[in-house]
C-alpha cells in the first residue's frame, strides 16, 4: 500500500496542479476530484443533499486506488475533508467533518494549500476570490481544532509550484 498524502485547499489553491506535479517528482498515483467531475457532468454545483455521496465517492475512488496503485505515495487531489468544508462554507452543515477528520487519520501528510496565488475565474467550478477566502479560514478551524488534535503531519505550502513542490519534498524527508 502506497503512503498517502491529502491535499486541501479552498478553490484555485493550486491543489490540482500540486498534484500533477507531485505525480512525477515522488512518483505517486493521483485521485482525481469527484466535486469537478459531479459540476461538470450535472453543469451546477452540488445540492445539500448530495454532498455525503460525492464525499464517499472520493473516499472509495482514494481506497481503490491505493490498493491498485503500485508507486510509493498516492495523493488525493483533493481529500474528502474539502467535501466537509465546502458543506460548512455553502450549506452551514457540519454533519460530514467527524467522517472526514477520521478518514484525515489515514493520511501520511496533509497538505494545505495557501490562497496566496492569483484566483482565476474557469466558469461554473469557481466562485470567487470571498468563497476561497472563506473556505481556507475554515480549514484553518479544521487544522488547529481537529487535525493537529488527532496527531496529523499538516503543513501549509506557499508561493509558486516550485517553492510547495520543495516544501512538501522537504516535510517528506
Amino acid at each position: 500500500m502506497p503512503s498517502r498524502i491529502g491535499l486541501i485547499g479552498g478553490e484555485c489553491t493550486g491543489k490540482s496542479t500540486l498534484a500533477t506535479a507531485l505525480g512525477r517528482h515522488l512518483p505517486s498515483c493521483v485521485v482525481p476530484e469527484v466535486l469537478r467531475e459531479v459540476v461538470d457532468r450535472l453543469g451546477r454545483p452540488p445540492l445539500p443533499g448530495e454532498q455525503a455521496g460525492i464525499m464517499a465517492e472520493q473516499s472509495a475512488r482514494e481506497d481503490a486506488m491505493a490498493r491498485a496503485c503500485e508507486l510509493p505515495w498516492l495523493v488525493a487531489d483533493p481529500a474528502p475533508l474539502m467535501t466537509a468544508v465546502y458543506s460548512q462554507l455553502y450549506f452551514a452543515d457540519d454533519c460530514l467533518v467527524s467522517p472526514a477528520v477520521e478518514h484525515a487519520r489515514g493520511y501520511d501528510l496533509i497538505i494545505w494549500c495557501g490562497a496566496d496565488i492569483p484566483w482565476t475565474p474557469d466558469g461554473v467550478q469557481r466562485d470567487g476570490p470571498a468563497a476561497r477566502d472563506r473556505a481556507d479560514e475554515i480549514i484553518s478551524t479544521l487544522v488547529r481544532e481537529d487535525l493537529r488534535s488527532l496527531g496529523s503531519t499538516v503543513i501549509k505550502v506557499t508561493g509558486g509550484l516550485d517553492d510547495r513542490v520543495a516544501t512538501v519534498l522537504a516535510a517528506l524527508g
